[in-house]
C-alpha cells in the first residue's frame, strides 16, 4: 500500500516546505496555518504525560482496577482547541498487551505531531477470556468509554475540541472501537450533542454477533485497514463490516493490504497516512467562539 500520484507529490512537497519554514525559524503555528494541519506532520517533538488515573472498575476476578491513560500533545503548540483521537491497543483481551502497544504508540505520537491530542487508555482484560466473551467485550467498551468521557471532561485542561474527537483501535481495539463509537453516537444523538465523527478500524473488524451497537445512520464514517493474509482476525471479517456499513447507508472505506498478516508492521508508515487523510478529511469545522 504505497502514496502514489497527486498524493505522493503534495506530501513531499509540503514537507520540504514545513522543514525549510522551521529550520529558518518561524514559528510552528505559522507554519501550521500555511499547510494542512491535522493531515501531516507539522510538529518536530511529542509530550507525552503518562499514567493518568481516569476511573477504577472491578475486573473479573473481583478486584477493583485502577484505569489509566496516556496522552500525546504536539510541542509548542498554542492551540486550545485541538482535534483529538483516542487509539485503543489490542492484545486479544489478554493480560500482556497495554497502551504502549507499539503500534499504538507510534499511531498516537504521529497524529500528535499533526496537531491532534492523542490519547491512549488501558482497559479491563481477562487472562480467560472465552469464559464470557461478550462481557469480557463490555468490560472494555465501557473502560474506553470512561477514557472517552474524561476527554470530554478534561477538554479546556488538555486543548480538545469536546465536539471533533475520532476513535481508533487496532486488533481487539479495533473491535472495541467498533462498539463504542455505535454506542457513543446512539447517546449523543439522543442528547442532541456532537458524536465522534471518525472510526480507523486497523485490522479488528469482529463478527456481527460481537458488536453491541446498531450500525444506522448515526454511526461515523469510517476506514478499515486490514491485510489480507491475516490468519488472527480474518479478512472476511473486514469485507462483512464493509457491507454492514454499505447497507447501513454509512460511509466507509476498506483497504486491503495484499498477503498483510495481522499487525502489518512493515506498513505501518503508510498506514497512518492513509488513516490520517481519512481522519482529516472527515473533520467537523470547528466551532466559533
Amino acid at each position: 500500500m504505497k502514496l502514489t500520484g497527486m498524493w505522493q507529490t503534495r506530501a513531499i512537497a509540503i514537507s520540504f516546505a514545513v522543514a525549510a519554514a522551521l529550520r529558518g525559524g518561524s514559528d510552528v503555528r505559522a507554519v501550521a496555518a500555511v499547510v494542512d494541519r491535522y493531515r501531516i506532520p507539522i510538529f518536530a517533538e511529542v509530550v507525552v504525560e503518562k499514567d493518568i488515573v481516569f476511573g477504577k472498575a472491578v475486573n473479573a476476578s473481583g478486584k477493583e482496577e485502577v484505569l489509566h491513560l496516556d496522552v500525546y500533545t504536539p510541542e509548542g503548540d498554542t492551540d486550545r482547541r485541538r482535534s483529538a483521537i483516542l487509539f485503543i491497543h489490542g492484545g486479544g483481551f489478554r493480560p500482556g498487551q497495554d497502551k504502549r502497544q507499539k503500534y499504538i504508540v507510534m499511531m498516537a505520537t504521529e497524529f500528535a505531531r499533526r496537531g491532534y491530542v492523542a490519547v491512549s487508555p488501558d482497559y479491563r482484560v481477562r487472562a480467560n477470556r472465552d469464559d464470557d466473551r461478550i462481557g469480557t467485550l463490555r468490560d472494555a467498551v465501557e473502560d474506553c468509554r470512561g477514557a472517552l468521557a474524561w476527554m470530554r471532561e478534561h477538554a479546556a485542561e488538555q486543548g480538545i475540541d469536546r465536539d471533533r474527537i475520532a476513535v481508533g483501535g487496532g486488533s481487539a481495539g479495533g473491535m472495541i472501537a467498533t462498539s463504542l463509537v455505535g454506542l457513543e453516537n446512539a447517546a449523543t444523538a439522543d442528547r442532541k450533542t456532537p458524536g465522534l465523527f471518525a472510526l480507523v478500524n486497523l485490522w479488528g473488524s469482529p463478527a456481527a454477533d460481537m458488536r453491541l451497537c446498531t450500525l444506522d445512520a448515526h454511526y461515523p464514517p469510517s476506514i478499515i485497514i486490514h491485510g489480507t493474509a491475516d490468519t488472527t482476525v480474518p479478512f472476511e471479517r473486514s469485507e462483512q463490516f464493509a457491507a454492514d456499513l454499505e447497507a447501513a447507508g454509512v460511509e466507509r472505506v476498506l483497504v486491503p493490504i495484499p498477503n498483510a498478516p495481522h499487525t502489518p508492521s512493515k506498513e505501518m508508515p503508510e498506514i497512518v497516512e492513509r488513516a490520517a487523510v481519512f481522519v482529516h478529511d472527515h473533520l467537523p469545522a470547528a466551532a466559533s467562539d
